[in-house]
């Protein structure tokens, strides 16, 4: 009896199967090879966003929707119309239950749609291809045209930020006005449901009435009006606080733990906030300029044994202090070859990473005023230390620490954001400085004790620092191997085997 045949190539497995030659249990068109064959993305238009966008968005999403503080206006908008007195006094909601029933809406509300919304916003027209108009998609076609908005779409294109910003206000639109539809009208919220489901009988004709009526009433006119002002506002206000690279970087942390919070919860009080910080940050930084430039060259060993070594010529260097041997050179010499002389630049290469005492005590002055006469804070000065660090490419990781250690985003936003509050425990990053295995900085005002010595960790006290806190034996080694200085504001002093300052 002849054996039957076999089919080793996967591939040719599933062309037999798709042309009927080979039985299976999954043969039915909707079974699991009909599933695989036939499934694709629900969204509307092309192009479809990378996965990682996509998670960065429904990050975005998820955190505005999902705090109070969106849906709290509407509501008590809505608690002023003559819509809601309509309600019977039983059945009308509290701010509570309306943002329980705002969820569920947002649950079963189509996901893609806010990704259509992104990519009409962010994607030149010409660049945009429309699935066809079919019974079962009408209704959600009708959401798209609802949030079409040209002069919204000039400010957002080719911007990811921008795009999430006024696809998170539409949707949060969308989902506010077929709440109060749930309550004013329920039937009405009934039929848009369906016709966004796409999987039951329903009037398309009906569907577009119920629109109407959730959509094209003064009130729900006004909220959308509100809706893309605000976005278009804070758009505006955006690129008077922050460049285009923060606000990328924004966009691209947003799918990290814990960073959605800020592209989600962006607001022009929130924007401001974030421009007075920066702005600080900037002051600081021009008034320390050279004491960070000296501080630095104190602790370039820190960063690497390997060492970068590049040649200019003189005339366009700005390192004459590497320019070696000129003065051996015969002076007609020296004229002879001005133009072929070079100047030679050695530079530690490689990253740090820096540690930054957040202590309360953090807060006080440091011994500089900035050009405006303000007094420069501790904290302030770590900031503008990590953002020089971070401008010569030398900033590795941030952490700030009090009683425990806690690592940080090491973006500009994120650097200027730090704050002061809490305790001190120096011992702390030093052992996790040596858990991490890297050279380290240590920006501290030392009001603790140490008993742990790293020869990985580099100590910068700030004006008050008192190392005379530490263990004797621990700030003696720290001492006697350079890896402690003090700058009081004006000059940058060593410590001695006590732990007291010396010239």
């Amino acid at each position: 009896m002849a054996s039957p045949k076999s089919y080793k190539n996967v591939y040719t497995i599933l062309e037999k199967v798709k042309k009927g030659e080979i039985d299976t249990y999954y043969k039915d068109r909707d079974g699991l090879f009909g599933r695989i064959n036939f499934y694709k993305k629900p969204d509307l238009i092309k192009p479809h966003l990378h996965y990682i966008d996509e998670s960065r968005l429904e990050n975005i999403m998820d955190t505005f929707i999902g705090d109070p503080k969106t849906v709290q206006e509407n509501f008590n908008k809505f608690a002023k119309t003559t819509d809601f007195k309509k309600i019977d006094p039983q059945q009308q909601p509290d701010q509570n239950a309306f943002y329980k029933k705002f969820q569920e809406n947002y649950k079963k509300f189509p996901k893609h749609i806010a990704k259509d919304i992104f990519k009409m916003f962010y994607n030149k027209i010409d660049r945009l291809d429309f699935e066809e108009r079919t019974d079962t998609n009408h209704t959600k076609f009708k959401f798209l045209e609802r949030a079409n908005n040209p002069v919204g779409k000039i400010m957002s294109e080719n911007s990811n930020l921008k795009s999430a910003i006024f696809a998170r206000n539409i949707m949060a639109y969308f989902i506010t006005r077929m709440t109060i539809m749930d309550y004013v009208d329920p039937q009405a919220s009934n039929d848009v449901k369906n016709g966004l489901s796409g999987n039951s009988d329903f009037d398309n004709q009906g569907v577009d009435k119920a629109m109407d009526q959730m959509m094209d009433s003064k009130q729900g006119k006004s909220m959308l009006e509100d809706a893309i002002q605000k976005a278009q506002d804070l758009c505006k206000e955006m690129d008077n606080t922050m460049g285009e690279d923060i606000q990328e970087q924004m966009f691209k942390a947003a799918n990290e733990p814990g960073q959605s919070n800020q592209a989600a919860k962006l607001s022009p009080d929130y924007l401001r906030t974030i421009a007075a910080h920066l702005e600080n940050v900037q002051l600081s930084m021009g008034s320390l300029k050279e004491k960070i430039k000296k501080l630095l060259d104190k602790s370039v060993s820190y960063f690497s044994t390997k060492k970068e070594t590049t040649y200019e010529d003189l005339f366009n260097s700005d390192n004459m202090a590497g320019l070696e041997d000129y003065e051996l050179l015969h002076p007609k010499l020296r004229k002879m070859f001005i133009e072929d002389l070079q100047v030679k630049d050695t530079k530690s290469v490689g990253k740090i990473d820096i540690y930054i005492d957040r202590s309360g005590s953090m807060s006080s002055y440091c011994g500089v005023t900035n050009s405006k006469g303000d007094g420069i804070s501790k904290m302030d000065f770590c900031k503008s230390f990590a953002a020089k660090l971070k401008s010569m490419d030398l900033l590795n990781d941030v952490y700030t620490f009090d009683n425990r250690v806690k690592k940080c985003k090491n973006d500009i936003i994120s650097i200027a954001m730090l704050d002061c509050n809490g305790g001190t425990t120096i011992d702390a990053a030093v052992r996790n400085i040596e858990k991490e295995g890297r050279n380290a900085l240590i920006i501290t005002d030392a009001e603790d004790r140490c008993g742990i010595y790293s020869d990985k960790a580099f100590f910068i006290g700030i004006k008050g620092a008192r190392f005379n806190y530490f263990d004797e034996n621990t700030i003696k080694e720290y001492s006697q191997k350079g890896q402690v200085v003090v700058f009081d504001g004006v000059s940058i002093k060593k410590v001695d085997e006590h732990g007291n300052t010396a010239n």
